[in-house]
This record gives structure tokens, C-alpha cells and sequence, in this order.
């Protein structure tokens, strides 16, 4: 038994943006309007073909954000859900189940390579807008349906992957995040928690105006270290220069003032490593901060949702995560489904 013979890709064509739209967080910096302008998301012939290139890798995690439900018979429903991770079936719609388009696109390729490559060229056909419903703070609702149990898709901002550490221990949602492996680090930062900022202790570094010495002379090593360097390696370096000479070293250092410089310190050496070593991003990234700034894209049933905002919207929670799970609450208020 197959998903493919009781769905077809038309089932998913509602929420085949929001696949394109995950894709592209893995790659893209940017916030939630660069993405909605993004060609790879918006224009219909170009996201079937930065689709097609992910369906060529098989990168197929990010068509988890498409799903549909259908009724396909008691009997089918069951062996349909207990044999496809987080398909969903609820006794309350015995003859319903929810899928992905994940999980359709893998059937598909093991019955018909053909008709496999063949979808990604349909898909241009289905070209419906991504209009966001609502937004609080960090939190997007991008997508939305009602029907059975729902299925709902948030685009997370300026939050740290500390939080998305936590966030994808929910291991029946879909995540989309933001690569270190492709994406530019030199422009981006620590997110620093509320006790840090408000923490008014001092300690006293005799010492810390030789810590500036430090910072320059590795940066002249990297700014020297390249040879005919491309038009982006000269964009991330000047970046970095921007970011040192922006660090003020001062000997009464607050808790936020050592958060700082161990920001920028890492950043140096991400880009000492990359640069003067040649050492690729994907392991130099290794060395930067668990706290720097990310985006992700949260999928999942409504079922799921609410179990992700029942658990971290209690006080033990983190602030953070609590802070995202009362946003998630919030929005999905507004649309009458909590």
C-alpha cells in the first residue's frame, strides 16, 4: 500500500508554497518579507525549479510543510498511519487520514522515477500566494488548516539556536532552519538573555584594552591572507572590519559586555578559520556561539502544536520558549482553533 494510490499532488497544491518557503529559509538570511519576495518562493516556473533541485538531492525534510488530509477508508486510514511517520489519524475521522507531501514524493519516486521528475514540472502549475494571517513579536502564521485536525506552518525569527535545540526535541512538528553551512555568519548575532542586559555587576579587566590589539592584528591576517578574493569574500570581510571597529573594550565590564566580546571574539575566529586557514564554513561554524540568531519554519498538526504549546508555556519553561509558545497560543486564538 501506497500513499500514491489514494493522493494525488493536487491534494497538497494549497501548501506547496509553504514547502518553497521552508526550502529557502535554509539558505536565505533574511527576514519574513525577503522570503515572500524571493523569487524561489513567489514566482511559480522558479520554485519548481528550485524545488526540482531539492527532489533531485533528495532533500525531501521540506515537503514535510505541505499536508493534506483525505478520506480514504477505515481500513486504509490505519495501515496508512501506522506505517508513515507523522501521518496523522484520529478515531474521531476513522475514515480520514493526513499526510505529507514528503511522504507522497517518496512513494512516488519508488514507484515511478518518471512521473517523480514529472510532478516537479506540475507543481509550476499550482501557484496560489502565501499571505500571512498574523503576527506577534518573533512569530508568524503563514499557513493554516481547519479541516479535521489542522495543520498549521510559523515562520520563527530572531530567536537563538539555543531555543531551536529545544524546539525541535518536539519531534512530531517539521523544521526548516537556517544553515550555517550556507549562509553568512558576519552579519549576524548573539541573542543575549534578559538576565545578561539587566545584570548590573561589574568586574574589573586591567588588562582589556590589549584584548583590542588581539582583535586587529587577526583581522589584518585575514584581510591579508587572500589572494584575488571574489566580490563576497571581500563583502564578508569588510563586514567583519565593520564589527571590530564597532568593539568598545572598557576595563568596568558588565555581564552584556562579556557577552559581546566573546560574540565578536568567535566571529574573528569563524572568520580566521574560513579565510586564513581555508578551512570550509560548515566546520568552522563549529566555534561560533549557541546563542547566535536564526530562522525556522514549524510545522505540524494542530493536535501536535497544542501539545508543543501546552508543555512550554509553563512557568519551568525558558524564557524564550515560553515566550514563542505564548505567540504561537496567541495567533492560533485569533483564528478561533485553540
Amino acid at each position: 500500500m501506497n500513499i500514491t494510490d489514494f493522493f494525488t499532488l493536487e491534494d497538497f497544491k494549497m501548501s506547496i508554497p509553504f514547502t518553497a518557503l521552508g526550502a529557502r529559509v535554509c539558505y536565505n538570511a533574511g527576514d519574513l518579507q525577503s522570503l515572500l519576495n524571493d523569487p524561489r518562493v513567489v514566482d511559480k516556473q522558479t520554485r519548481a525549479e528550485f524545488l526540482s533541485k531539492l527532489g533531485n538531492y533528495k532533500h525531501f525534510s521540506v515537503f514535510a510543510h505541505s499536508f493534506a488530509y483525505k478520506k480514504v477508508g477505515e481500513l486504509n486510514a490505519l495501515k496508512i498511519a501506522a506505517t508513515y511517520f507523522k501521518s496523522h489519524y484520529n478515531p474521531e475521522y476513522p475514515d480520514v487520514v493526513g499526510v505529507s507531501l514528503r511522504h507522497y514524493l517518496e512513494d512516488l519516486l519508488k514507484k515511478d522515477p518518471n512521473q517523480y521528475i514529472k510532478a516537479f514540472e506540475k507543481i509550476a502549475e499550482f501557484d496560489i500566494p502565501i499571505q500571512p494571517l498574523g503576527q506577534k513579536e518573533n512569530v508568524s502564521l503563514i499557513g493554516l488548516l481547519k479541516e479535521y485536525d489542522g495543520y498549521a506552518v510559523f515562520f520563527i525569527d530572531n530567536v537563538s539556536r539555543t531555543l531551536t535545540h529545544q524546539l525541535v526535541r518536539h519531534t512530531a512538528l517539521n523544521f526548516s532552519q537556517r544553515s550555517q553551512r550556507y549562509v553568512r555568519e558576519e552579519e549576524n548575532y548573539v541573542i543575549t538573555p534578559p538576565s545578561i542586559l539587566e545584570n548590573q555587576e561589574t568586574l574589573t579587566l586591567q588588562s582589556i584594552e590589549k584584548l583590542k590589539d588581539v582583535f586587529d592584528e587577526m583581522l589584518n591576517i585575514i584581510k591579508t591572507s587572500q589572494t584575488n578574493p571574489s566580490q563576497t569574500v571581500k563583502d564578508s570581510i569588510q563586514v567583519l572590519e565593520e564589527r571590530v571597529n564597532k568593539v568598545k573594550l572598557k576595563k568596568h565590564l558588565k555581564a552584556s559586555d562579556i557577552a559581546k566580546i566573546h560574540d565578536e571574539m568567535s566571529q574573528l575566529i569563524y572568520d580566521l578559520l574560513v579565510h586564513h586557514y581555508k578551512i570550509k564554513r560548515e566546520d568552522a561554524r563549529f566555534f561560533l556561539p549557541n546563542g547566535r540568531r536564526t530562522t525556522i519554519v514549524v510545522s505540524g498538526t494542530l493536535y501536535w502544536i497544542k501539545d508543543f504549546i501546552l508543555k512550554r508555556t509553563e512557568p519551568h519553561a525558558q524564557w524564550e520558549i515560553r515566550s514563542i509558545a505564548n505567540q504561537m497560543k496567541e495567533l492560533l486564538q485569533e483564528q478561533g482553533v485553540l
